[in-house]
């Protein structure tokens, strides 16, 4: 494999979605789909494979035989010669490293998700191996309430003492937003604050909200002249920071534990409200007035745009350091998609146009059957509205229809009151005789939009003089 690219077919069964970033050791990070199991997918990809491929495999073995909710799920690894790829779990949601570098997060949610990776690097200890790869841009934050740790990356330099000591470092960083340069770690996070001997100044100096127990915590893990605990034993002691967060500071009171009970993991408290993910690239070409009179169909309006579309996202292990912020999914509810009949008599597709969007596969959205291919001579086209709440810089639009052969593509502007000539610019050129999975990567150098529209301008043939435009699911990706 030469150059890899959209709609590439990995060993039958993984297609190539969307290119998301090559990380500092020259892989491709790419989001993907099982098609057996149809499911999205991260497939990393190593050109060539062999001998350069070799650690990349040998962790991903070594973190399939881990099974833990904050470990992100390893499904296959596959050398082929020519490139080598690991197919895992796609988590929905932003790295740690984007959140810190976005606002300064609460010290109870640090706590909460700095445990639960202990917790998760405890399991990969319990394997006899170490992970080797624990900073902020490898823990990720999913939109459904994990702490996920990713990419393992173990050599024969990799120690358990180093994982422990680089969760102390990540623990520091989300403090205080600067990696303390005493652990190891990406050269591209912010340096922490140190004092005049160019130690790690503590957390305690640089936030008044931080408990004298984890300010003392902190500061063991990161000296060299102290040994570190266990990672099991460090994630029991962040559940002892029991979370109860003060109205005024957010900081955490210390409840001590009844010394008979076990500690269980704190689960994250919903992130989804505080820790919002930026989003994407955009595209070009102006036309106006491409459909005249566009009919918004009774019932299905652009909603009010004081409300907000929740934009979650798929941080990617093996993503990291220097490279920008991945598209991420934003999430998109049924009342946000409006169908586009010009002229308002297709009673077929008034029915559920919420399906494209509700993450199921078995469901979809059909417009009548008509009896010719120029949508029986009554209208241009058909099109699904996309309100995403706020404007964003659209990177992918994922189009999967159960037949093949229409021509579609993809526009953004505000498509104006009801009867009116929208202002449309087009961002992926319309793709004559489509397949039933189709990938729209704008330019990047457009203006950010609230709307999309996916238009529709020859539906498929059904056989016997018989057409028909059938969606199954959309999918929006953002930076």
């Amino acid at each position: 494999m030469a150059t890899p690219s959209i709609g590439d077919l990995l060993a039958d069964r993984y297609s190539l979605a969307a290119h998301i970033n090559d990380d500092s050791s020259g892989r491709q990070v790419w989001r993907g789909m099982d098609v057996l199991l149809n499911r999205p997918v991260t497939v990393v990809l190593r050109i060539p494979g062999g001998d350069a491929a070799e650690e990349m495999l040998a962790a991903a073995v070594a973190a399939s035989r881990v099974n833990h909710p904050n470990i992100v799920g390893v499904y296959d690894a596959v050398d082929q010669g020519d490139c080598a790829y690991v197919v895992r779990e796609w988590v929905e949601g932003q790295s740690l490293r984007d959140a810190i570098s976005a606002t300064a997060l609460e010290v109870v949610d640090v706590v909460e998700i700095v445990q639960c990776v202990a917790a998760a690097v405890a399991a990969v200890h319990a394997t006899g191996v170490a992970h080797g790869n624990i900073h902020p841009g490898t823990v990720l934050l999913s939109t459904d309430d994990r702490a996920v740790l990713a990419d393992p990356r173990a050599d024969a330099t990799a120690t358990q003492v180093g994982d422990v000591r680089a969760l102390g470092a990540t623990l520091y960083c989300a403090l205080t937003g600067g990696w303390p340069r005493t652990v190891p770690g990406p050269v591209s996070l912010p340096d922490g604050p140190v004092d005049a001997g160019g130690d790690p100044l503590p957390v305690s100096q640089v936030r008044d909200d931080v408990p004298e127990r984890l300010d003392t915590l902190v500061s063991e893990l990161l000296s060299a002249q102290i040994a570190p605990p266990s990672a099991a034993d460090l994630s029991t002691e962040l559940s002892r920071l029991a979370r109860i967060a003060d109205d005024s500071t957010g900081a955490l009171a210390l409840v001590t534990p009844d010394p008979d009970r076990p500690q269980p993991p704190l689960p994250p408290r919903s992130m989804r409200k505080r820790l919002l993910v930026g989003a994407g690239a955009l595209v070009g070409l102006a036309i106006a007035g491409l459909i005249a009179a566009m009919v918004l169909i009774p019932g299905e309006q652009p909603t009010d745009p004081g409300e907000t579309a929740q934009n979650q996202t798929g941080e990617e292990a093996g993503q990291e350091d220097d490279t920008p912020a991945e598209p991420t999914r934003l999430e998109l509810s049924p009342d946000r998609i409006t169908v586009v009949d010009p002229d308002d008599g297709d009673d077929s597709a008034r029915q559920n146009p919420g399906f494209v969007v509700d993450g199921d596969g078995g469901t979809a959205w059909k417009t009548s059957v008509y009896k010719q291919v120029d949508w029986g001579g009554f209208k241009e086209g058909m099109g699904l509205l996309i309100d995403l709440g706020e404007e964003h810089e659209v990177a992918t639009v994922n189009l999967r229809m159960s037949v093949s052969g229409t021509t579609v593509g993809v526009y953004v502007g505000d498509p104006g009151m009801p009867g009116t000539t929208p202002e449309l610019t087009v961002i992926a050129e319309a793709q004559d005789d489509a397949g039933e999975s189709v990938t729209f990567t704008p330019v990047t150098d457009a203006p950010a939009t609230r709307y999309l529209l996916v238009w529709c301008s020859v539906p498929a043939e059904l056989g016997f003089e018989q057409y028909q435009w059938t969606v199954t699911e959309i999918e929006v990706f953002a930076r």
